[in-house]
């Protein structure tokens, strides 16, 4: 029994070489081509995934171009593929708008498919696979990343001026504190976003500094009173290029809501770029070319009212009396050679319904041609060059039940616009709404693109503002409501 059973052991030992030989000639290709799918298939996702990466950054950047003008956005897709990403071998392939997807068809949106070719190592040797490629698609455009705007400031670094020959007492302050000055003792809160392209320095919603610094730290983007904390900004948003001088200071219209405070952002274009100058050819409803020179009105509270018809006019002095503006464009083109104003409206009663006042400091501006405003373009204009500057405009709204609303025409380019200020005429504009008498109303959109704003009011204005930077007075609570918002401010996400 023990001789067999040591035969049988050690025939059992001399056999198992050639078994194991035998079970891995058959199982080593399998076992390499389980290997090799496993190292291809990590290669071929760490490829996927990197050309995943460069069509989401083609996309964006595309749509960036897109949105902002600053490119070609199938030049800009291909180079961020091939060159940035470093696959020069890459198919770009770019849609405006998508072709498929949830975006198909929306203008605004960009769609980028990169198709990467891939060789395979191991599998290829194996003669399993060959070449194959990686396919990947992105979509990015640029979509509203706030509320419609009641507020657009739109020069980056405002001058230094101080505002002279204010009546009524209104102070002239040389506006060191920002793009957005609230200097009150009320709040200023505003239904809808505020948009500020001011670059100064200051704070971001988080306590950074951010923005351009500025000497002796006096400027900010936006800037509060300091000297009472009853001074807020409330809004739905709240977003700035630069800082401001204190986030608390700054917070949501909804009571319990995140501060909107968003600083360090990107510049919003001008709302009204494409406004044209208004000419008889752009509104020959509401534009006229009658000249009636200069006019002051000056009458008894019992007498007839004065009755003034849309044209072109040197200035309007309206210092007592009763006024109705007939429904349409006046062009003011000059100044009254004593006050220096192009429109003065202090005391009276005035009626001054479906009206808009456009105020150029050109002479020779020509309601047929348009010229010289109509070349002015977007560069901004050069510094006043003195240290005071008369306002062009100086509107009491608040007395004696006047009203005054933008002109009220939707076929008009100009419609809901209550004052217009040639692009290149830097000087302030003064609207003054305290409510003191009767029940006063203002109306419609104020435009004044490289212009300071004093806003001296309080109770609601149902006006959106589109000015360089402006400065809000007010003793109580103001709120702006505007009929006709601004556009909101636009981001480019990556959407697929």
């Amino acid at each position: 029994m023990q001789h067999f059973n040591r035969v049988t052991t050690a025939a059992a030992t001399q056999h198992r070489p050639g078994k194991l030989i035998v079970l891995l000639a058959v199982l080593l290709p399998v076992l390499i081509s389980v290997a090799g799918l496993v190292l291809d298939g990590g290669l071929l996702m760490v490829k996927s995934r990197e050309t995943q990466h460069a069509s989401d950054a083609a996309a964006t950047a595309a749509a960036a171009a897109l949105a902002w003008n600053s490119g070609e956005p199938e030049q800009t897709a291909h180079e961020y593929v091939q060159q940035f990403n470093d696959m020069p071998s890459a198919i770009v392939d770019v849609q405006t708008p998508p072709s498929a997807g949830s975006y198909a068809g929306r203008s605004g949106f960009i769609e980028v498919t990169v198709e990467q070719p891939y060789s395979a190592h191991f599998l290829a040797n194996a003669g399993i696979f060959g070449d194959l490629s990686v396919t990947t698609r992105s979509v990015a455009g640029a979509e509203a990343a706030t509320a419609e705007a009641a507020v657009v400031l739109l020069d980056p670094a405002p001058p230094d001026i101080t505002i002279g020959s204010l009546p009524l007492a209104l102070p002239s302050v040389t506006p060191l504190l920002g793009g957005l000055e609230v200097l009150g003792l009320g709040r200023l809160r505003v239904n809808g976003a505020v948009l500020v392209n001011n670059t100064c320095g200051g704070l971001d919603e988080n306590g950074d500094q951010v923005g351009e610094s500025q000497l002796l730290g006096l400027k900010h983007a936006c800037s509060c009173t300091p000297l009472l904390a009853l001074t807020h900004v409330l809004a739905t948003d709240i977003r700035v290029v630069g800082g401001v001088d204190d986030p608390d200071n700054y917070g949501s219209i909804q009571s319990g809501q995140a501060s909107p405070l968003r600083a360090n952002r990107r510049a919003v274009p001008d709302p009204y770029a494409a406004l044209p100058t208004p000419t008889v050819s752009a509104d020959s409803t509401n534009v006229v070319s009658t000249e009636y020179g200069g006019v002051t009105v000056l009458t008894l509270p019992l007498q007839a009212p004065r009755v003034l018809r849309p044209g072109v006019y040197d200035w309007i002095q309206v210092i007592a009396g009763r006024v109705i503006f007939e429904p349409g464009v006046y062009i003011i083109r000059s100044v009254n050679p004593v006050t220096q104003l192009a429109l003065n409206i202090t005391i009276g009663n005035v009626q001054a319904n479906g009206v808009m006042f456009y105020i150029t400091n050109s002479p020779t501006f020509s309601p047929s041609s348009g010229l010289p405003d109509s070349s002015d373009g977007e560069t901004p204009p050069a510094g006043p060059g003195v240290l005071t500057l008369v306002p062009s405009a100086l509107i009491d709204v608040g007395l004696l039940n006047s009203q005054f609303s933008g002109l009220n025409d939707p076929t008009s380019p100009f419609d809901g616009m209550l004052i217009y200020q040639r692009r290149r005429d830097r000087r302030p504009i003064v609207i003054v709404q305290q409510g003191l008498l009767g029940n006063a109303s203002m109306s419609g959109n104020v435009y004044a693109k490289w212009s300071h704003v004093v806003l001296t009011a309080n109770g609601t204005l149902n006006s959106a503002f589109a000015c360089g930077s402006l400065r809000v007075l007010n003793v109580l609570d103001l709120r702006l409501a505007p009929l006709d918002p601004l556009p909101p401010a636009y981001d480019v996400f990556l959407v697929e």
